[in-house]
């Protein structure tokens, strides 16, 4: 990295300790072994890596492996240039054992030929030569002579930074300016439109990642057949296609915030690890979807509690009340077994009163009667009782028929009472997920933390700051969102013959994956358009 300033202060873990030290004093730890390639490094609060990946120490560890000192690259105390006296050594910092953690270590004190003032086109050792690199640090310019060679990397003779040839300063300076231009200009619908072109920008990427998606939402399918292995390898696909797809937000956000407007939009797996690449994203996407969409999903769970409740309490009701008309089919058995007994003594009374009538007619006490008036008395008044009764009832609870229609509409209208404030509060809920989402991806996004995208109050403080722009992110986002379902549609109408059961139709849904991919990606390229134009109201390190 060129642009690596040597005063910047970067993190160190050595022995599971921590240190804080400029980068000027790394080639000095280097050099007395204690810093070692495979030990992580970190410059602010960037991920940590391993310090022989960090491009502006590769110099160094390969002159530690060459024998020669790393020093000399950071200092240039040994090297002696044709217009000047070399100069004493300045004492080396200690090495990081006799730092204290986090705190940081001294800064060297470089010492070189002084650059003079000239025109920006020559050097300025050599005026008469014209400049072919230009120093990070202080900025002078040299002829291809005056900087100190260390392989492909150039040192500036005055203060130690590294030097850029002229053609990548001018590159600099040219996207430097392009993107305060970019910014100078806001966010618009021009940004939608580069947004949309972006991904085709990388066509390896964009089929590689749209494969990989496609598998993983394939993979998903795989819980319709039953199996709890199935079930399990579809989840792991769930996650996997989370991993991709915030794995693409993350990175865009990052690389277009620091201005790579540029930059591939997948994220490189050369590092690749279980927590960093795949369970971190995963539980960025589930902090997204909770803060967006999770007081949707709390209130459609409530609102089933609440109707299934009010609706078995009214059947049970009702229910009650119709096992109390006699003859139908909800009479309790407890009614029936009473009713029963009451007929049975009826007719037993009236078998008695037979009997005895019999009897004395038999005897001639009393001559034989041709129909028993007494009788047929009893079973008109019982008759009479149960009718009267059944009107009541029927009168109360209305027949059969009318009974079942009433215990619908009580159970309808139960449930309606429910729905309208539940309709209402889903409603408000869902509106909420909608304009919250792009927020909760933004912050994601630029910060990777699991807690800050949890926190609500970060994603308001982001909306705010953004302003007009939110609603310019919000309008693409259902221009996507549309576009999407329109694509589903028409691949399901397309496919529809290939459609079957438990599994869905798998040709559609595969051409769909790839689509919904290349969506992911524009998405992520708006949100990243915003937040690097706001990145001074967001106050967003570039």
């Amino acid at each position: 990295m060129n642009e690596t300033n040597q005063h910047e202060v970067w993190q160190v873990e050595v022995g599971g300790r921590v240190y804080e030290a400029p980068f000027g004093d790394l080639p000095v730890w280097i050099e007395e072994g204690s810093l070692l390639p495979e030990d992580k490094v970190r410059k602010g609060n960037l991920r940590w890596i391993e310090a022989r990946r960090v491009p502006s120490l590769v110099p160094f560890f390969n002159a530690k492996a060459d024998g020669v000192s790393p020093t000399l690259i950071a200092t240039t105390n040994s090297v002696v240039s044709p217009e000047t006296n070399p100069s004493s050594p300045e004492p080396a910092p200690a090495p990081p054992s006799s730092v204290t953690p986090t705190q940081p270590a001294a800064t060297p004190n470089i010492s070189g030929p002084k650059a003079q003032a000239t025109s920006p086109g020559s050097c300025s050792l050599h005026p008469d030569l014209p400049s072919g690199y230009v120093c990070d640090g202080c900025g002078a310019h040299f002829c291809k002579g005056c900087p100190n060679a260390y392989g492909s990397v150039r040192i500036c003779p005055s203060c130690g930074s590294f030097c850029s040839s002229m053609a990548d300063a001018v590159s600099k300076v040219k996207k430097s300016s392009r993107s305060s231009a970019a910014i100078s200009e806001g966010f618009g619908f021009s940004d939608f439109g580069n947004a949309i072109a972006h991904p085709f920008r990388f066509i390896p990427s964009l089929l590689i990642g749209g494969f990989m998606f496609m598998l993983f939402t394939l993979g998903q399918s795989a819980a319709g057949m039953g199996s709890i292995f199935l079930a399990v390898a579809a989840l792991f696909c769930v996650l996997l296609a989370n991993m991709l797809t915030f794995g693409v937000l993350a990175n865009t956000v990052d690389s277009f915030v620091k201005g790579d407007l540029d930059a591939d939009f997948m994220p490189s797996f050369e590092d690749f690890s279980i927590w960093t690449d795949v369970l971190h994203p995963f539980f960025l996407s589930i902090g997204v979807y909770i803060t967006s969409f999770g007081p949707f999903a709390v209130t459609l769970l409530i609102g089933f509690y609440l109707i299934m409740s009010s609706i078995t309490s009214q059947s049970e009701t009702v229910q009650s009340d119709l096992e109390k008309i006699p003859g139908t089919q909800y009479y309790s058995a407890r009614e029936t077994a009473q009713q029963s007994e009451e007929v049975k003594k009826v007719l037993a009374d009236i078998a008695a009163n037979r009997a005895i009538q019999q009897t004395q007619v038999a005897e001639g006490v009393v001559p034989q009667a041709p129909v028993d008036q007494e009788t047929l008395d009893q079973e008109a008044l019982w008759e009479n009782v149960q009718q009267s009764r059944r009107k009541q009832l029927e009168s109360t609870f209305g027949t059969t028929d009318a009974a079942q229609e009433m215990q619908a509409q009580q159970v309808f209208s139960s449930f309606l009472r429910l729905a309208a404030p539940l309709v209402v509060i889903s409603a408000i809920t869902l509106l909420w997920g909608l304009f919250y989402f792009p927020a909760a991806c933004a912050v994601a996004g630029y910060t990777r933390s699991l807690m800050a995208t949890l926190n609500p109050l970060i994603g308001l403080d982001t909306i705010k700051r953004l302003g007009l722009d939110y609603a310019k992110i919000l309008m693409m986002g259902i221009i996507l969102l549309i576009a999407s379902g329109l694509v589903s549609a028409f691949l399901a109408v397309i496919f529809s013959p290939f459609d079957m059961p438990r599994v869905g139709n798998l040709p559609a849904t595969a051409v769909g994956a790839f689509f919904a991919f290349y969506f992911t990606a524009v998405f992520s390229c708006i949100i990243g358009y915003a937040m690097f134009k706001a990145s001074d109201r967001l106050k967003l390190p570039r």
